[in-house]
């Protein structure tokens, strides 16, 4: 997998349970993109067994702390219950820029991985969001190897050119995970 080009729809979210009998609906974000869901943006919204549809966002609100979603044409319950568990995806080309140093997660799966003495450690599968930290997950040689993305471990990202630089000295390591260690025990 690659990064997204800006034609390509990039999921933001999933649709929860239905809220009320109005049509709306608790809505789940992937990332910080959801900051470009406002009334008229137009979304796919790929339910789980029914094909993508093309929806318009009348409204995203914060409902304690959650967001809950309102598409034009979706009025009642049944038009709600129809779409929980469905993905709702934005096109690349539709997120907001970005200052210096920040990146979008999808930006990141396909982007090369090297130490900072520049060997080839694998590719990034892609980002695990978790609640402390996010964490690159790295398709390496010996299997999958998530690196905490801070600024001990990774050095540089480049999304331009599609290359991160990590330092795997700060990590515990041992020699099955340490993908600069071949399996026979000798650096790689």
């Amino acid at each position: 997998m690659s990064a997204p080009k800006p034609e390509d729809w990039v999921a933001l979210g999933i649709l929860g349970k239905a809220r009320g009998l109005r049509g709306d609906l608790w809505f789940r974000s992937y990332n910080d993109a959801v900051s470009s869901l406002g009334a008229g943006v137009t979304v796919r919204v790929v339910a789980p067994k029914a094909a993508p549809r093309m929806l318009t966002v009348q409204s995203l609100a914060g409902q304690g702390t959650g967001l809950v979603a309102h598409f034009e044409g979706i009025d009642d319950r049944n038009g709600a219950d129809a779409l929980v568990g469905a993905t709702v995806e934005l096109q690349r080309k539709h997120f907001p820029p970005l200052d210096e140093g920040e990146y979008y997660h999808c930006d990141l799966e396909g982007m090369r991985v090297v130490d900072v003495e520049g060997r080839a450690l694998g590719t990034v599968l892609r980002v695990e969001a978790y609640p402390t930290i996010d964490a690159l997950v790295v398709k390496t040689a010996k299997g999958e190897l998530e690196l905490p993305i801070n600024t001990d471990v990774v050095r540089a990202m480049d999304v331009a050119a599609a290359l991160a630089t990590v330092d795997l000295s700060t990590l515990d390591l041992d020699a099955a995970d340490d993908p600069r260690i071949a399996p026979d025990g000798d650096p790689a």
